[in-house]
């Protein structure tokens, strides 16, 4: 009996031992899916980081802990992700997840490089797609931008007006040159990924219906404004919830948040400290949220109206008295879309266009001033209409003859869009 116990023993031990040997491999827990994860893309080597004018203080650092404050009203289900490129050579571009009033940093690249860099622009978002899956996608475009204007659409170009997004100084590089990104690039980068929920751009003049058609298929609505913004940015420590709002209308929560605290803030000190800031009082910035799916509708409804009172080259449309939210170099640019061809169009031609205009306008919030850098706009407030209704809040160009002499060159640069062809421009000769 005891042989055959200790046989059975044996037997035990010996399988025991096999398949200890040689384990089953147990299947990795599938990676839970987040309802929404956000991405802050901070493409901050310039002087959102860094300012000799202000020493000591860095715009990123700050928006980076309201980041962290505002992340104590999310939940588990919620991820906060911001990729980081300060101006540091000893600090490696890195994600942080940010959670809990915490930031972790969860992914740290080997070497420099630059944010404006197409190619890692989807390598990074490929990232936070692969390794915090949600039901839906937000992006944070954080840093410099000037709507859609832009030299060659390439971004190995050493003249720092070759410009749209994510001004990339290399300073944390040897020999490094200045780099933006074009908006066409950034449309074929995101081209891929999971159609965004939302495209927040907290830069200036993003809000332009040239931009607008050229993300349409790659994000579900884009929010910004047309106008320069304060070097602060948005106060993401209230804001940071409205980006994981579930309502069918966020943007209008996104929108409001960054409207309303700058209608607080230039009534408050610091501003109220500052004479040249006097004007900014009951003002804020403009916003605005497109629809992107209504974009199509909104070119061919711009194609028709234009064919209504556009002239042909060399004769242009006088502009003068309009609102417009960009001007480099004292050329006056970036017209109000709205105000333009409410002036323009024969009244019915514009209450048709006007209609599709409001089906792609899914909100809005009017400033008639806002802080500028430029005396070409300062100078011209008082001379913007009073009547708020004839602001859109969205930016578009009209060609000028006075373009064509300008550092920018407008008129030439505008053809690289997709919406100079299809609202027609080259068919009035420009």
């Amino acid at each position: 009996m005891k042989k055959i116990l200790f046989s059975i023993a044996l037997i035990l031990t010996l399988s025991g031992c096999h398949k200890k040997d040689n384990p089953e491999p147990t299947p990795e827990p599938p990676t839970p899916v987040a309802q929404r994860t956000v991405l802050v893309y901070m493409s901050g080597e310039n002087n959102l980081t860094y300012d000799t004018s202000f020493p000591g203080e860095s715009f990123l650092a700050d928006d980076l802990e309201e980041l962290i404050k505002g992340s104590c009203q999310l939940n588990s289900n919620q991820h906060l992700l911001a990729f980081v490129d300060s101006v540091d050579a000893d600090n490696l571009p890195h994600i942080v997840e940010i959670a809990d009033g915490k930031a972790k940093e969860v992914y740290r690249f080997g070497s420099e490089f630059y944010a404006s860099d197409p190619q890692m622009f989807h390598e990074i978002i490929q990232w936070a797609v692969d390794n915090y899956p949600a039901n839906d996608y937000g992006l944070v475009l954080w840093g410099h931008a000037t709507g859609w204007a832009v030299s060659n659409d390439t971004i190995a170009s050493s003249r720092p007006i070759s410009r749209a997004y994510g001004q990339d100084r290399g300073w944390d590089q040897t020999g490094g040159s200045e780099y933006w990104m074009n908006i066409t690039q950034m449309a074929r980068a995101l081209e891929g990924l999971p159609k965004l929920k939302y495209i927040f751009a907290d830069c200036c003049c993003f809000q332009c219906v040239e931009s607008a058609y050229e993300l349409r298929s790659v994000a579900n609505y884009l929010i910004g404004s047309p106008a320069e913004i304060p070097g602060e940015g948005a106060p993401y420590e209230k804001l940071v919830p409205k980006l994981f709002s579930q309502s069918d209308t966020f943007y209008r929560e996104i929108c409001d948040s960054y409207y309303d605290y700058f209608i607080d803030a230039y009534q408050s000190s610091p501003y109220t400290d500052y004479s040249w800031a006097s004007y900014l009082a009951g003002y804020s910035v403009p916003m605005a949220a497109i629809d992107l799916s209504k974009m199509d509708d909104l070119a061919v409804a711009t194609s028709q109206v234009l064919a209504t009172f556009a002239p042909q080259y060399p004769a242009e449309l006088d502009l003068s008295g309009l609102p417009f939210y960009f001007g480099y170099g004292g050329y006056p640019v970036m017209y109000d879309i709205k105000s333009v061809i409410q002036k323009y169009a024969p009244s019915s031609a514009y209450t048709q266009w006007l209609t599709v205009y409001n089906q792609a306008l899914a909100y809005s919030l009017v400033s008639r001033k806002w802080q500028t850098v430029y005396n070409s706009i300062l100078n011209r407030f008082d001379q913007f209409p009073t009547d708020e209704s004839q602001y859109g809040c969205v930016s578009m160009f009209f060609p000028q003859s006075t373009y064509s002499t300008a550092s920018y060159r407008y008129n030439q640069r505008i053809s690289q869009m997709q919406w100079y062809y299809a609202v027609g421009w080259n068919s009035f000769g420009w």
